[in-house]
């Protein structure tokens, strides 16, 4: 496009439209392009660390449990050893 012809345009649309709906048009577009595109970036990001942390952290109530169910039955043996029974 011609310096001329980008000149028509723009004055074409500025009778059409008006001034103040060009602006609020430029504005939009170098909002997205320098606000809104990064944040969105941003958020994705922190919602992929978020799920590998919470994948981490299932792992790890996982291992937990395995754990309290592995020593479960020795602290069984252990209180009927020394004590007495309890009473029902």
């Amino acid at each position: 496009m011609t310096s001329q012809q980008v000149q028509t345009t723009m004055l074409s649309m500025l009778k059409d439209y008006g001034f103040a709906t060009l602006v609020a048009l430029a504005c939009l577009y170098v909002g997205r392009q320098d606000v809104l595109l990064p944040l969105v970036k941003a958020h994705t990001a922190f919602l992929d660390k978020l799920a590998t942390t919470q994948v981490d952290i299932a792992e790890a109530m996982q291992e937990q449990s395995r754990l309290l169910y592995a020593l479960q039955p020795k602290m069984g043996q252990q209180s009927t050893k020394g004590e007495p029974a309890p009473n029902p």
